[in-house]
């Protein structure tokens, strides 16, 4: 427990000399002087000190009300208005190429988008995955675990090899529509040339430019041989084979500028990070200004208390008259 406005307490220390000296010094101008107090001393019990004391405990509770005594139950960040960010992921079998850290590029990817996410404050993510076809995996929210627990299931191979970027940004375009955000952007990750889908990249790039929305694009890899898994050996053993995977940054360079965003390429993992590290710097999230605290009051307690003491002392003073007759 902890009192907010600790300076009413001093009340209460000043108290106590107050009373301590009214008890100690009233009545010394009139004294009336007796030749005998043994029938005063044994009818002067505590019984009659006690709508005293309950006054005195009534005082004090109200004055500890007054110092407002809480403890605290939670501290609260107030929402404030962040961004709206879609990001698009290229899953097809070219992912799979292992001149990335740790594992491939697929990888990568998504250990740097998780590292993205743990920034996030007040910002609402979503996500979708393409290759020949394109899939919504995440919708917009800031439930942040849940964003990098889906994102980890993703993987190659799970639907029809192929990289349509003009469907990945248009159903990622397509969940930014009723979005009231000042800020959309969509992340665009992929590693090769637009080979599949109905939309037009150039096409939805338009539609983005429109909208307001900028896409950010990340091409990832190189036109340069690379290795590549290729299956097993008769032993088991996993094989390779360095290959060269066909890639267009000019598209991707078109898309980003036609809607106000920025083309990165990236060779490494560490690269990687640096364009995201970029976009991050490029559309800062707002922060809170402050964090609120939320407390248990308990000064309604100490006002019911006090009442009670009052009443308490009102009672015990009829019941014991506060001076006794003397017997004569």
């Amino acid at each position: 427990m902890q009192f907010l406005d600790p300076l009413y307490l001093l009340t209460a220390l000043l108290l106590i000399p107050a009373v301590y000296l009214h008890l100690r010094f009233r009545g010394q101008s009139g004294r009336m002087i007796y030749s005998n107090f043994r029938n005063i001393r044994a009818r002067a019990s505590w019984k009659f000190m006690l709508p005293f004391l309950f006054d005195i405990l009534a005082i004090l509770a109200a004055i500890t009300a007054l110092a407002r005594p809480v403890s605290l139950e939670r501290t609260v960040t107030p929402p404030v208005e962040g961004k709206d960010i879609m990001v698009a992921l290229d899953i097809s079998g070219s992912m799979e190429a292992l001149d990335f850290q740790p594992k491939n590029r697929i990888e990568a990817a998504k250990k740097v988008i998780e590292s993205f996410v743990k920034g996030r404050s007040s910002d609402r993510l979503g996500l979708v995955f393409f290759a020949r076809e394109s899939f919504l995996q995440v919708p917009l929210t800031t439930d942040y675990d849940i964003f990098s627990e889906l994102l980890s299931r993703l993987k190659t191979g799970v639907i029809e090899d192929g990289t349509a970027i003009g469907n990945g940004l248009g159903l990622a375009l397509s969940k930014l529509s009723g979005s009231k955000a000042k800020s959309r952007i969509i992340i665009l990750l992929t590693d090769g040339d637009s080979n599949a889908g109905n939309l037009s990249p150039l096409t939805a790039a338009d539609i983005a430019a429109k909208e307001g929305v900028k896409v950010y694009s990340i091409l990832i890899g190189t036109d340069k041989p690379v290795p590549f898994p290729t299956g097993k050996d008769f032993f088991g053993n996993d094989t390779y084979q360095n290959i060269k995977m066909p890639i267009n940054p000019g598209l991707l360079k078109q898309i980003s500028e036609k809607s106000g965003g920025k083309f990165y390429q990236s060779i490494s993992t560490d690269e990687l990070k640096k364009a995201f590290k970029d976009i991050d710097e490029l559309e800062k999230s707002p922060v809170p200004a402050r964090k609120l605290k939320i407390y248990n009051e308990y000064a309604p307690y100490f006002i019911i208390l006090s009442i009670i003491l009052l009443c308490l002392a009102r009672v015990s003073a009829l019941v014991f008259r506060l001076y006794p007759e003397v017997e004569r």
